[in-house]
């Protein structure tokens, strides 16, 4: 299932949507220990009816990332704002299943993982889908390609190896293109978005949704 993130600039850098972007506004809105409501991360985000925004703070709940601590008082119309406070601080966004329980690592980011940790030397794309895999997730070979395929375009990879008849082409993530822990996200615009470095590689849209491979 794809996520959608809508692209805008604020001085030349994409500020996103998505559990991402959330997550990071949600971390800068509580540092020092300040308890937020979701207004607060609605003026940070893209677009404030996003109701993905909820489930996500619902879903943070759940899991006892966040906790409800009272509500503002209501005015007019208006019903009274529910205030969060953050429980348990990670430095990447918690995913989460609807009851709040841990849901599997996606497939790019555990393939990200794989080419910065155990194949630094090199790898072709099945050897990359097989590394990747978990018993909770397989990784097809078809997605591994795709993969490699758009961070090659991007510039984050190097071939060694190139594909000859039944050879397959072997490629090693370059060591300048190493920016973090998180992995880039392939974009429906043809765009690698990188969030450790919040920088698009390729040509950029205003509005662009995230696929998987």
């Amino acid at each position: 299932m794809s996520a959608i993130l809508k692209l805008k600039t604020i001085n030349g850098r994409p500020v996103l949507r998505g559990i991402d972007h959330v997550w990071s506004v949600i971390l800068d809105l509580t540092r020092g220990g300040a308890t937020f409501t979701r207004h607060d991360v609605d003026q940070r985000c893209c677009d404030p009816a996003d109701n993905g925004i909820t489930d996500y703070l619902r879903r943070l709940v759940r899991a006892g990332i966040l906790a409800e601590v009272g509500t503002e008082p209501a005015h007019g119309r208006r019903r009274g704002r529910r205030i969060y406070r953050l429980v348990q601080r990670h430095q990447e966004a918690p995913r989460l299943r609807r009851d709040g329980s841990q849901a599997p690592t996606p497939a790019n980011q555990l393939m990200w993982n794989t080419m910065r940790n155990l194949l630094r030397d090199g790898f072709t794309a099945h050897e990359l889908a097989t590394f990747a895999a978990t018993d909770e997730v397989t990784v097809p070979v078809v997605t591994a390609q795709s993969y490699v395929k758009h961070l090659a375009g991007a510039g984050y990879l190097i071939v060694l190896q190139k594909s000859v008849g039944s050879r397959p082409a072997k490629w090693r993530l370059k060591p300048s293109m190493v920016s973090g822990p998180l992995a880039p996200k392939l974009l429906r615009t043809h765009v690698v978005y990188d969030p450790n470095t919040e920088a698009l590689h390729g040509p950029a849209e205003v509005v662009a949704e995230e696929v998987t491979p």
